[in-house]
């Protein structure tokens, strides 16, 4: 009887450490998510998307992983996040439960979620939690990244000691795991920190080890991102001969992601240089493709250069007066930024310390009273931060409906309906003149007006007989074929096909990449539905190429007509708008 009860404890004894650790059994589905949320973000979205009502079904583990990794797969692909609660469900459900594992990510996404919210505080305190959960060398990705966005929110607080802390602590772990990837990018910050610190000599420093291991890595892309940065540095010091030699580069291999930058770059340095052609080519090209801030530093350039080079005092008041209109557009934005930060820069961590060690000192009354102060000062700051988003946010808007209103102008002086309205002015002065040259009168005005409209007219017919031949082209290009078969064998586009499709459609329509990239900021998916759109490829093709649903498709396009065109009325308004571009 008593050797039964030692095997019964034994085997007790032995249930319950296995069961303190438990191995989590995950769908490969799953697993294959986890991986394209790196590889392909909006793949992984969409893959998650399409087993949402399998899920519902799923033991708690699995759905709780499967939320996780719907949050991870929206951060990489840059859609903010707009909600807490979904992300603090699980930071209770790992911290409490579950498999641990996933408890430091789950604080890094909890963190993340602030950083979108604009509460900087708060997304430091789980930023901090998700490193305390990680200890040692565990989670080096994840403990990467956490360092990196705290330099980031330090970095924006000017906070340039903190933020170089954990730009380095990041190095170490890129470090370790031998990331040269993010050891370029943890340089490049480090450098950029001593920079706003301005110790250029150690900038340099950061920068030229950056340089070294972008050229081991024979990484084109990463070697023009750090000597687009190092032209700029040069800029400051005078050395223009090395800022144009490490800035050529990156105009050679030019990326549209940075091409306001780089153009603005190699704008100063030629005009620094004195080659005052080349200063004005760049400045003109930042009109088009450059950010607001650009513009307004090319149309002060440009201004100056119409002024002492040029002789031309008229076109130099027109470019100081668009420069005044962006200045002030800058000033408002920038006046907002300030209050934002100023919101941030209160140090949530250690006030939590301050308030624990007044919980020991102080009595009841007291504490309550402090935590009604500390409460109402949270809603008055979120109360004032919403306000300045809602008019960030308004600004943005007004910017965006005046870049639609030019492009939108551009395409109608271009039309047909143009076309059609000149010839009945046309008509109108015809039947003027005719009247008067019965009445022995003359119109010279008039007469000019007419010869204006005729020509006008001209070049419209041209445009147009090219616009239609463009369109031919399109339909009969060999790239739209492979488009097409692409879809037969139900495949999807490479990542690296698109810059071909880029150069397919600007070879045939020559503005339409500037005009689609002036009337708003387009994520990946958005961007590359527009590309195929121009392609005449039909939304249930389009689906296909990009591994979307018919309804993913809808969504993107109908989306784009409400936001951008604010027409309600469903897709084919935005359909309609891309082919005219």
């Amino acid at each position: 009887m008593k050797r039964h009860l030692i095997y019964i404890v034994l085997l007790f004894c032995l249930a319950s450490v296995c069961s303190c650790h438990r191995r989590y059994q995950y769908p490969a589905v799953l697993q294959a998510a986890d991986s394209l949320c790196v590889a392909n973000p909006d793949s992984a979205v969409s893959l998650l998307k399409s087993i949402a009502d399998d899920m519902t079904q799923a033991d708690e583990h699995v759905q709780m992983r499967y939320r996780l990794l719907t949050i991870k797969a929206n951060d990489k692909a840059y859609i903010p996040h707009t909600s807490d609660s979904l992300i603090l469900s699980l930071v209770d459900y790992y911290k409490y439960g579950g498999d641990k594992v996933y408890l430091g990510e789950a604080y890094y996404y909890a963190g993340s979620t602030y950083r979108d919210l604009g509460d900087a505080p708060r997304a430091l305190d789980y930023y901090q939690q998700a490193l305390d959960a990680m200890p040692g060398d565990e989670n080096l990705k994840v403990k990467s990244k956490v360092y990196a966005q705290m330099g980031e929110l330090f970095r924006y607080q000017k906070l340039y000691n903190e933020a170089l802390k954990s730009y380095r602590a990041a190095y170490q772990c890129d470090s370790i795991q031998q990331d040269t990837i993010g050891l370029i990018y943890d340089l490049r910050d480090i450098a950029v920190m001593f920079w706003g610190k301005r110790q250029i000599n150690s900038t340099m420093q950061y920068f030229l080890r950056a340089h070294e291991l972008a050229l081991i890595i024979h990484d084109t892309k990463m070697e023009n991102l750090i000597t687009s940065q190092m032209a700029s540095l040069y800029i400051t010091i005078d050395s223009i001969q090395l800022a144009k030699k490490f800035i050529l580069p990156s105009l050679e291999n030019l990326d549209q992601s940075n091409i306001s930058s780089i153009y603005a770059i190699a704008g100063d340095i030629y005009f620094k240089a004195g080659q005052i052609d080349s200063a004005s080519y760049y400045y003109n090209e930042l009109l088009d493709k450059g950010t607001i801030y650009a513009r307004r530093t090319a149309y002060e350039r440009l201004a100056q250069i119409a002024l002492q080079h040029w002789n031309n005092p008229k076109l130099a008041i027109d470019y100081s007066l668009q420069y005044e209109v962006l200045k002030d557009s800058i000033n408002e934005l920038n006046a907002t930024e300030v209050m934002a930060q100023m919101n941030s820069l209160y140090n949530y961590q250690l006030r939590e310390k301050e308030n624990y060690e007044l919980e020991e000192k102080i009595n009841r009354n007291q504490l309550l009273l402090l935590s009604a102060a500390i409460v109402l000062l949270i809603v008055i700051t979120i109360s004032v931060f919403l306000i300045l988003r809602y008019k960030n946010r308004q600004i943005k808007a007004d910017l965006s409906l005046e870049r639609l209103k030019q492009v939108q102008d551009k395409v109608y002086r271009e039309s047909a309906e143009m076309l059609a309205l000149n010839n009945k002015k046309i008509v109108s002065l015809e039947a003027e003149l005719e009247q008067m040259r019965l009445q022995g009168k003359n119109d010279s005005q008039k007469e000019a007006m007419k010869r204006i409209l005729e020509n006008e007219n001209k070049n419209l017919e041209m445009k147009l007989h090219l616009k239609e031949d463009a369109d031919l082209s399109m339909q009969t290009s060999q790239f739209r074929n492979i488009l097409r078969e692409r879809v037969k064998k139900e495949d999807y586009i490479h990542e690296e096909e698109w810059i071909e499709i880029e150069n397919g459609i600007t070879a045939i329509y020559p503005d339409f990449l500037n005009r689609l990239q002036s009337i708003g900021e387009l994520n990946k998916s958005e961007y590359r539905t527009c590309l195929l759109l121009k392609c005449h490829i039909s939304p249930s093709e389009i689906a296909s190429l990009l591994n979307l649903t018919a309804g993913g498709v809808s969504n993107i396009r109908r989306r784009l007509s409400l936001s951008i065109l604010h027409d309600s009325t469903g897709t084919s308004a935005w359909d309609q708008f891309i082919l005219s571009l």
